[in-house]
C-alpha cells in the first residue's frame, strides 16, 4: 500500500523540473519551507479568490471519503507507523497533519493538479496500479469524482476554521413491525459556519448488534432479530447513534397488572408496551424483604426481622416504611461506605496505613452526615494537604500524570473512558486528543511530596508536538473564564457537578441502578457515550434530572427506585418476558458480593469472623481497604481497587471458588457450634429447624416439598447433628442463598 514516488509509464516524458515546478506551485512553498495552511493555494486560486467557495474543503469533504474507504483506518495508513511509507492520522484526527502529508511530502508527487486523474493519490486506492489494500475507491463514484474536482482546484485545505461541528440522523429511534424491514438512515452534518450538508453516503456506520440489525455502508438498515439496538455513525469526528426496535410479540399485551408507582414505572410501562413484553408480578413480601435488606444494608434480615414483617398485612406502605427505615441504619452507612470505597479506589497502595483510614474515615463520615455526591466530588476534586489528616486529599494521590488522573476522574465522576484520545482521536466517541490533554491540564498544577498534595502555580501540560502548554477545558463544554493565580480545579470541579454537565448525574445513577437492578441502563456503566445509548433514554434523564433537583442525596435516589414496582417485581418470569435481559421486565438476578457473602454465612451459622488488626465483631463489609489478608474475599472475587470494578468480581470464581465453598472453611468451620449448637441444646423439633434454617439463610419459609424432605431426614438421622450440618451445608450452598433475588 505504497503512496510513494512512482508515476504512470504513460507519462515518463515528463521531467524532473516540471515535476518539482507543479509542487511548488501546488503547496506555495518549497519542500521543506514551512507548514501553512493560509500558503496553500495555487497562483490560479489566489487570483479567482473564489477556490474555498467553489472547490469541496480537505477537512469537510475530501477527509471523511477517505475515512470511510477506510485508509485511515488502524490496518491501514492510520497505523502508527503507516503503511508502505505512507503514513495518515487514525480516523482523521489530525486533518492539518494529513494534508500536509497528502500535498507535500516528497514534494507533492501523490497530486498533480494538472492531471488529476493520473495522481498517485486516485490511482492507488483505485488499483489502477498495485496496491496492497485492494480497491477502496470505485472509478467514476461520486467520491471519486469528488476527489477528483478537489485536485483539478488545486487541492485545496479550505477555510482553516471551517470544520463539522455535529451530526444529527434520522430516524433517530424506529419502531419495525416485524423483522426483516429496511429503514433508510439520513445523516446530516452541521458545520462551523452554520450551514448543513447530507452526508448519509459518506459516514460510517457500525451495528451494535448485528444479531438484531444489520447496517449497509450507505446506511441502509435492516432488522434481523426481535428487541432494541442501535446503530454507531461517524463523521469528520462526530459520531451518533440511531436506535432501532422490533417488539417480541405481535399482539398487543395489557400493562393493567403494571400500574405506576411512581414516574419510573411510567417509563418501563411505556417500553413495556411498545416492545410487546409482559411484566412479571410483585415479588411476595419475603422476596422483597430479602432483596431490600441485601440491596440497602448489605446483610440479611435477621429471624425476628423477618418473622415480623412476614406476618403484617403485605401492603405498598408496609414496604415504603421498611425501606425508609433501612435508610437510615449504621449498616446503610457501612455498607454504602464499602461501595464508594471500590468506586473511589480506596487502597492501602495509594497510600500507607494512615491516610488510607483518614481517607475511609472522611467517607463515611460524609455518607453518615448524608452529604450530596456533588458536594463530596468538589471535595475530592479541589483537596490539598497531608493526606494523613486531609481525608479527600488521597484521592489524587491514585496517580502522578496528570492524565492517568483525568483517565480516573472521567470513569468515576463522568463515565467516560477516555483513555483512547491520549493518542489519537476516539474511535467511538467525539474525544479528540485536544480534548484529552485540556482535561488532564486541570491536574498540571499538583505535586506530590512526602503525602502531601500542593497546587503549585502555574502548572502546565504540554503539547508534545507543538512544545506549547495546554490551557485547561472541560470536556464537551467551551473553555471557562478562569481568575488569574486561581487553582483550575476549582472551576473544573464547579463545571463538573453544574448542571451544565449532565454527564455527573446520569453517571452516578446509572451505577446505582445497575446495583438495585442488576443493569446498568447503560452498560458498560463507565462508558456513557452517544453511539452507546441507553436502554431506555428517557428514563436515564428523567432519573438523572431528579437527583440533581434532589440535591445529589444518595438516599433520596436509592428510596425512589426501591419503591418503584420495577424495583419489586420477581425475578421468576413469565411468557416471553424470558427473553428479557434489558428492560427490567422481571428481577435480575444479583450474585452477592463477596463482603456481603462472607458476612451473611457469619449471620446465618451465628460464628462471625474475626479479621487480622480488626476488633471483635467488625464484618467484612466494614474492612477499610484490601490489604486485609482475608482468603474467602479474594477466591470469591473482592474488588481490589487497581480499577473501578462497577460491580463485577475482578478475581477469583471458577473451579477454585467452588471448591472453596463445597470444601474450605468459609462454610464448613462454621456448620460446627454457633446456631447449630443452639438448636440442638433447646431440642428442637425437625420441622422447627427446618423452618428456622429456611428463614435465616433464604428469608422464606420452605415449600410443602423442602419440608417434608428435610424433615424426613432429620427424623431417620442416626446423628441429629450431622443432619443439621447437612441442611445447613445445603441451603449456604444453594444458587437461591449465592444470590439476591
Amino acid at each position: 500500500m505504497s503512496f510513494l514516488i512512482h508515476n504512470s509509464t504513460r507519462r515518463k516524458a515528463l521531467c524532473f523540473g516540471l515535476l518539482t515546478l507543479t509542487a511548488l506551485n501546488l503547496v506555495g512553498r518549497a519542500p521543506g519551507g514551512p507548514r501553512s495552511i493560509a500558503s496553500t493555494s495555487t497562483p490560479r486560486e489566489r487570483e479567482s479568490g473564489s477556490v474555498y467557495e467553489k472547490a469541496p474543503p480537505f477537512r469537510t469533504r475530501v477527509l471523511p471519503i477517505l475515512t470511510k474507504a477506510g485508509c485511515n483506518a488502524g490496518a491501514c495508513h492510520g497505523a502508527a507507523t503507516g503503511q508502505g511509507g505512507f503514513k495518515l492520522s487514525l480516523l482523521g484526527y489530525d486533518p492539518e497533519e494529513d494534508f500536509a502529508r497528502i500535498t507535500r511530502e516528497f514534494s507533492g508527487r501523490r497530486i498533480d493538479s494538472n492531471f488529476p486523474e493520473e495522481s498517485l493519490f486516485l490511482r492507488k486506492p483505485t488499483q489502477q496500479i498495485d496496491h496492497e489494500g485492494g480497491r477502496r475507491i470505485r472509478r467514476n463514484s461520486p467520491e471519486y469524482q469528488l476527489l477528483v474536482d478537489w485536485i483539478r482546484a488545486g487541492a485545496p485545505y479550505g477555510p482553516p476554521d471551517l470544520y463539522v461541528s455535529g451530526i444529527q440522523v434520522t430516524p433517530a429511534d424506529s419502531l419495525r413491525a416485524a423483522t426483516n424491514e429496511i429503514v433508510q438512515l439520513k445523516v446530516i452534518a452541521q458545520l462551523s459556519d452554520g450551514t448543513s450538508e447530507d452526508v448519509t453516503s459518506l459516514a460510517l456506520y457500525t451495528a451494535n448488534d448485528e444479531a438484531l440489525a444489520e447496517v449497509s455502508k450507505t446506511g441502509e438498515l435492516t432488522t434481523r432479530g426481535k428487541g432494541v439496538t442501535s446503530v454507531m455513525i461517524r463523521y469528520s469526528g462526530q459520531v451518533t447513534a440511531a436506535r432501532i426496535a422490533v417488539p417480541f410479540a405481535q399482539n398487543e399485551i395489557q400493562t393493567a397488572n403494571f400500574p405506576s408507582q411512581n414516574f419510573i414505572d411510567d417509563y418501563i410501562r411505556t417500553e413495556l408496551q411498545r416492545l410487546q413484553i409482559s411484566a412479571s408480578p410483585p415479588a411476595s413480601d419475603s422476596e422483597f424483604l430479602r432483596r431490600v435488606f441485601l440491596d440497602l444494608i448489605g446483610r440479611l434480615p435477621s429471624l425476628g426481622e423477618t418473622r415480623s414483617f412476614l406476618a403484617q398485612p403485605g401492603t405498598l406502605s408496609r414496604r415504603e416504611m421498611m425501606i425508609d427505615q433501612l435508610l437510615q441504619r449504621e449498616e446503610f452507612v457501612d455498607f454504602w461506605t464499602m461501595k464508594l470505597a471500590d468506586l473511589l479506589l480506596i487502597s492501602g497502595k495509594h497510600g500507607g496505613e494512615a491516610a488510607t483510614k483518614a481517607y475511609y474515615r472522611w467517607l463515611r463520615d460524609q455518607i453518615a452526615r448524608k452529604t450530596g455526591f456533588d458536594e463530596m466530588t468538589r471535595a475530592l476534586l479541589t483537596a490539598t494537604g497531608e493526606t494523613t489528616k486531609c481525608g479527600p486529599a488521597n484521592f489524587l494521590m491514585l496517580a502522578n500524570d496528570p492524565r492517568d488522573l483525568a483517565e480516573h476522574v472521567g470513569r468515576i465522576f463522568l463515565g467516560t473512558q477516555i483513555a483512547c484520545a491520549r493518542c489519537h482521536a476516539h474511535p467511538a466517541d467525539r474525544w479528540t486528543q485536544q480534548d484529552y490533554h485540556r482535561f488532564a491540564a486541570y491536574f498540571a498544577n499538583l505535586t506530590r511530596d512526602g503525602g502531601v498534595i500542593r497546587a503549585s502555580m502555574p502548572g502546565e501540560l504540554v503539547n508534545p508536538k507543538t512544545g506549547q502548554p495546554f490551557s485547561p477545558k472541560p470536556l464537551g463544554a467551551p473553555a471557562r473564564a478562569s481568575r488569574n493565580g486561581a487553582d483550575p480545579r476549582l472551576e473544573l470541579a464547579q463545571w463538573l457537578t453544574s448542571s451544565e454537565n449532565p454527564l455527573f448525574a446520569r453517571t452516578i445513577v446509572n451505577r446505582i441502578w445497575k446495583h438495585l437492578l442488576g443493569r446498568g441502563l447503560v452498560e458498560p456503566v463507565d462508558d456513557l457515550r452517544p453511539t452507546n445509548p441507553p436502554t431506555l433514554p428517557a428514563l436515564l434523564e428523567a432519573l438523572a434530572d431528579h437527583f440533581a433537583r434532589g440535591g445529589h442525596d444518595l438516599r433520596g435516589l436509592i428510596r425512589t427506585i426501591a419503591n418503584s414496582r420495577t424495583y419489586q417485581l420477581t425475578s421468576r418470569t413469565a411468557g416471553l418476558n424470558q427473553l428479557d435481559d434489558r428492560f427490567y421486565s422481571h428481577a435480575y438476578l444479583k450474585e452477592l458480593a463477596p463482603q456481603v457473602y462472607v458476612d451473611a454465612v457469619a449471620q446465618v451459622t451465628d460464628l462471625p469472623d474475626h479479621f487480622v488488626g480488626y476488633p471483635s465483631g467488625t464484618r467484612a463489609v466494614q474492612l477499610v481497604d484490601t490489604s486485609s489478608p482475608v482468603y474467602a474475599l479474594d477466591v470469591l472475587g473482592r474488588c481490589r481497587r487497581d480499577r473501578v470494578c462497577d460491580g463485577q468480581s475482578t478475581s477469583g470464581g471458577g473451579v477454585a471458588q467452588a471448591l472453596h465453598l463445597i470444601n474450605g472453611e468459609t462454610i464448613n468451620a462454621k456448620l460446627h457450634g454457633g446456631r447449630v449448637r443452639q438448636l440442638l441444646s433447646r431440642a428442637a423439633g425437625p420441622r422447627e429447624i427446618v423452618e428456622e434454617l429456611y428463614l435465616r439463610a433464604l428469608t422464606r419459609v420452605p415449600n410443602p416439598g423442602e419440608s417434608a424432605e428435610w424433615e424426613r431426614v432429620l427424623a431417620r438421622a442416626a446423628n441429629k447433628e450431622e443432619a443439621i450440618q447437612d441442611l445447613l451445608w445445603v441451603l449456604l450452598n444453594s444458587r437461591e442463598f449465592a444470590f439476591n433475588h
